[in-house]
């Protein structure tokens, strides 16, 4: 039988990534039933990797409540493609505007 000793540090290393990665699924659902839909603009991309559309990071700029918000999105999930300036679809809690998704 392998010592349980020598494992748990790294089995206490996947579960937590295994909840943060959990947790992170579950704003991002919540925010894309709970929140209130709005337009955004692209206001920045970073390309982090150029092997993988999934290196992309967008931010964004929308109004709520006469007040502009600059964000980053939680879920790009459109890759390459979109560009500085484009009109998008989002979502947010007004709790936390900070926290946006792309409605597909």
């Amino acid at each position: 039988m392998p010592d349980l000793k020598l494992n748990l540090p790294v089995i206490l290393i996947i579960l937590v990534i295994i909840a943060a990665v959990a947790y992170v699924f579950y704003k991002i659902h919540y925010t894309k039933k709970k929140g209130i839909e709005t337009d955004a603009i692209i206001t920045a991309i970073e390309d982090e990797d150029l092997s993988t559309d999934a290196s992309y990071t967008y931010y964004v700029r929308y109004s709520m409540n006469g007040q502009t918000v600059e964000a980053k999105l939680s879920n790009p999930g459109f890759g390459k493609g979109r560009e500085v300036g484009a009109q998008i679809r989002i979502k947010y809690l007004p709790e936390k505007p900070k926290i946006v998704v792309w409605v597909r």
